[in-house]
């Protein structure tokens, strides 16, 4: 989903295909934050974490239902667009959580925080500190509501002058989110096998 020069995004969904393992969503979240090939210095479930987020970056990039979506949104590059898609599927995750998972948002959340604590001393020093904000600002929680999309974008849009453009506003976004809605109900099935798949018959403790 992000290229080495963009910030990381889409959180609340790598955290839901953690499957509630620590380590996993760990891995899940340190997956934006390191690079490179060799993760021998990660537990096991950290490593299989890290490389089920690359994994399932890829299956969202070339995934047939979230193509058009990409190409066609007005004012957004193309080659940004995935951005705004990424952060919009967490709102669309976060919308129907009470239908995806068996616990509330707000516990997940619990988990989540508790999962990165637990697994602090392996974690690299810039995605503790985005723990830290994280937490703070109840950022998983937060994605249910479109205002803290619009932040989000927002911040994002920050890091650089070309990603200006995905910096929309609420108004903005409603007409998107209703476009959107489809392609996720397409999509979000697909990544839950493709995430399931991946994980069968790894070691998991």
């Amino acid at each position: 989903m992000l290229g080495d020069t963009l910030p990381p995004v889409n959180f609340l969904a790598h955290s839901l295909f953690g499957f509630g393992n620590s380590g996993l969503m760990a891995g899940q979240f340190c997956g934006d934050f390191v690079r490179g090939s060799d993760l021998s210095r990660f537990t096991p479930d950290i490593e299989v974490g890290i490389r089920l987020h690359r994994h399932l970056d890829r299956f969202t990039d070339t995934h047939p239902a979230l193509l058009p979506v990409r190409q066609n949104m007005p004012g957004v590059a193309q080659r940004f667009a995935g951005i705004v898609v990424d952060v919009m599927f967490d709102h669309y995750l976060a919308k129907r959580w009470n239908e995806i998972s068996d616990i509330s948002i707000e516990d997940h959340a619990e988990q989540v925080h508790a999962a990165l604590k637990q697994h602090e001393e392996s974690l690299p020093e810039s995605l503790k500190r985005f723990a830290v904000l994280m937490r703070r600002e109840g950022i998983l929680q937060g994605n249910v509501r479109l205002s803290s999309i619009e932040l989000t974008l927002s911040r994002i849009a920050k890091r650089s002058a070309k990603l200006s453009s995905i910096a929309l506003k609420e108004k903005q976004l409603e007409p998107l989110r209703d476009a959107l809605i489809e392609p996720f109900n397409h999509f979000l099935p697909d990544l839950n096998v493709a995430a399931a798949a991946y994980v069968s018959g790894r070691v998991i403790s």
